[in-house]
């Protein structure tokens, strides 16, 4: 049986901290409101279901895969992470509403698929905490949607807080778009490896 505090300390850091899918239910949040952003939040729920049943039955292939895809999937997501931060930068109060369809179930759903962060989180917990100690089916699933409902009630927290900071600055709406883009741009400097490079360099 693994360390069970253990694993909810590394559940808990991974989910809660900022990531792809917790600064797009931010920003996601504070545009359309968080009725608008549940059906993106149930995409990621979908997809880490995906990616964490994926991890736990091909652990030790996928070892040796997401080395060679990490680059590739960690400079597709800094160029999706860039791209939300310019039309972030370049949305205005009227076309926020014209632009709510963006977040869908299958864009948090497929979203799942280039976030490196989710892909070594996979195999990282499901490598250390679950396939050592169970082989079951329906065990490893069950884990699945638990490590699925972490990631989304994370998710729900920062639409919330996206939410919240609509209601309180909404007034200000120009200056919070322009916070909002710095925060994605931060993020995809980040996830792209570049944000590293810069500090090695400075």
């Amino acid at each position: 049986m693994p360390n069970v505090l253990a694993f909810l300390s590394y559940v808990l850091a991974m989910t809660i901290t900022p990531g792809p899918n917790n600064m797009m239910c931010l920003v996601n949040g504070s545009r359309f409101g968080f009725r608008q952003t549940l059906r993106f939040i149930a995409g990621i729920f979908a997809g880490v279901i995906v990616v964490m049943t994926v991890c736990s039955y091909f652990n030790l292939s996928l070892s040796r895969f997401v080395p060679s895809f990490r680059p590739f999937a960690e400079a597709l997501g800094g160029l999706y992470m860039l791209y939300l931060a310019v039309r972030v930068f370049k949305t205005d109060v009227n076309t926020a509403t014209a632009n709510a369809r963006s977040a869908t179930f299958v864009t948090g759903m497929a979203m799942q698929f280039v976030n490196a962060k989710m892909l070594l989180y996979g195999l990282t917990v499901t490598a250390n905490f679950i396939t050592p100690y169970y082989q079951s089916p329906v065990v490893l699933i069950l884990f699945s949607v638990f490590l699925a409902c972490c990631s989304a009630i994370a998710a729900s927290c920062w639409a919330l807080f996206g939410t919240t900071i609509q209601r309180l600055f909404g007034q200000y709406r120009k200056p919070l778009n322009i916070g909002l883009a710095l925060l994605l741009l931060y993020a995809a400097l980040s996830i792209s490896g570049i944000l590293p490079r810069i500090r090695l360099l400075l």
